[in-house]
C-alpha cells in the first residue's frame, strides 16, 4: 500500500514537472517577441509576482501558530545547544531520498 501511494505521488511530482517546463517554455516564447521596453516591464511583473509569494509563504508561516511554536522551539535549542543540536542539511536530504 505505502509503495503504491509512494509510485503515484512520484507520478504526480513528474507531471507537475512536465507541465512546469511547458510553461516555462511558453513564457521563454512570449518573452522573445516582445520589445526592449515591454520586457523591462515583464521583468519588473515577474520580480514583484516572485517576492509577493515569497511574502505570502512568509505569511503562512507567521499565521500558523503550530508551525510558530516549532520555530520558537529550535530557536531556543540552537541558544542552548548551538549547531551540534541540529543535523546538517545534507543528512536531511539523503534521508527524504
Amino acid at each position: 500500500m505505502a509503495t503504491k501511494v509512494a509510485e503515484k505521488a512520484k507520478a504526480t511530482e513528474k507531471a507537475k514537472a512536465s507541465s512546469v517546463r511547458q510553461l516555462r517554455r511558453q513564457a521563454t516564447d512570449l518573452l522573445r517577441q516582445l520589445s526592449p521596453e515591454r520586457l523591462q516591464v515583464a521583468i519588473e511583473f515577474l520580480a514583484f509576482l516572485r517576492e509577493r509569494e515569497e511574502w505570502e509563504a512568509t505569511w503562512d508561516i507567521l499565521s500558523d501558530p503550530k508551525m510558530m511554536a516549532m520555530i520558537r522551539k529550535a530557536e531556543e535549542r540552537w541558544r542552548k545547544h548551538g549547531k551540534e543540536a541540529f543535523l546538517p542539511w545534507e543528512e536531511v536530504k539523503k534521508a527524504l531520498r
